[in-house]
């Protein structure tokens, strides 16, 4: 046994996580998915470490079994100082738009009568594209020579899968680090005009992203819609111009193609460093009520709108490590983040 899986049970058994429900049972937990794929590719782990498989999923639902699970427009009116919610209430969300969200997700969720909220990426829905993140790690993984080149100069050994996969998380980091403009010119040329070949697109269960169709369906099954802005880029590395082209120009579409009002906002990337004061300002102004950052903590007694912390949920989360997080123990162990 893993010194991790160790430290797991030794929480469990000594009450630690149990003690963290206790400790959290008036708060609104708020997990965060990204997709939800039919297999378990546990010998790829590092292109599906955001995904958990289909019998993860549904064994996280069982563990919560003891909680609430609630909707978007509960949290709306319990903000609003309209209603309360019941004690561990947690409310499920989808990063990014990804086809998953709905086959198989959505059916697990309607099945067992649970809401959720899928933010979308506006610019990919529908088309044949990558999240730039995922085209990264699609890039340098099939990278055809021994070098890849950096952002600001200087290049990385492709040599073997290690070194593709460091690289290509290296390649992301400092692209998320970058204003945003450098970051396009850097991707244009780094992506160049050549098509990624097919053994890189093998598996569209990973990275296809939803139509305006299948959000109407995945609507109509009662799963709330927001905007997660068109591009998917760094909100706090965006000029004030585009910040606000981003943020009205996707909730403007999802109203458009769904016919409703979209007033939630779910930030991409979502940490400390992306979620600054000029962006808030900018959301608000942008007419969005609710917003959903990314830094892995349980939501506060009484949370700002628009800065609604979550805790991720990594891929291939099993049942020890999904305990750890659901109940708000891993907030709780700040050294663990």
């Amino acid at each position: 046994m893993s010194r991790k899986s160790l430290f797991l049970t030794a929480t469990r058994a000594l009450g630690m996580q149990a003690y963290a429900q206790w400790l959290y049972r008036d708060r609104l937990m708020i997990l965060c998915y990204h997709g939800v794929v039919s297999g378990d590719h546990s010998g790829n782990a590092y292109l599906y470490r955001n995904t958990v498989s289909l019998a993860e999923f549904k064994s996280h639902l069982d563990q919560l079994s003891g909680c609430n699970l609630v909707s978007l427009q509960q949290v709306r009116a319990w903000l609003g100082g309209e209603a309360k919610l019941p004690k561990r209430s947690v409310l499920i969300t989808f990063d990014d738009g990804y086809r998953n969200n709905l086959f198989p997700a959505a059916e697990v969720l309607a099945q067992r009568g649970h809401p959720a909220l899928v933010s979308v990426a506006v610019d990919y829905i529908g088309s044949d594209r990558q999240l730039w993140p995922m085209e990264v790690d699609l890039r340098v993984l099939h990278w055809p020579g021994s070098k890849v080149p950096m952002p600001g100069g200087g290049e990385l050994r492709v040599d073997n899968r290690g070194q593709r996969e460091a690289a290509a998380a290296e390649l992301r980091r400092r692209c998320k680090s970058l204003p945003d403009a450098e970051r396009r010119d850097f991707l244009r040329t780094l992506f160049g005009e050549q098509a990624l070949p097919p053994a890189a697109l093998a598996d569209e269960e990973l990275w296809r992203f939803m139509n305006w169709d299948e959000l109407r369906q995945l609507r109509a099954m009662g799963i709330d819609i927001a905007s997660h802005t068109c591009s998917h880029p760094i909100l706090s590395r965006l000029e004030a111009k585009d910040l606000e082209q981003e943020l009205v120009d996707s909730r403007a579409r999802i109203e458009a193609e769904l016919g409703e009002p979209c007033r939630t906002l779910v930030y991409p990337n979502g940490g400390p460093e992306d979620v600054t004061e000029a962006v808030l300002a900018a959301v608000g102004k942008a007419g969005y009520e609710l917003a959903f950052t990314l830094m892995d903590g349980v939501s506060a007694k009484k949370p700002d709108p628009l800065a609604i912390d979550r805790i991720g949920i990594p891929g291939h989360c099993n049942p020890e490590a999904f305990a750890l997080r659901s109940s708000g123990l891993h907030s709780l162990l700040g050294f663990l983040r």
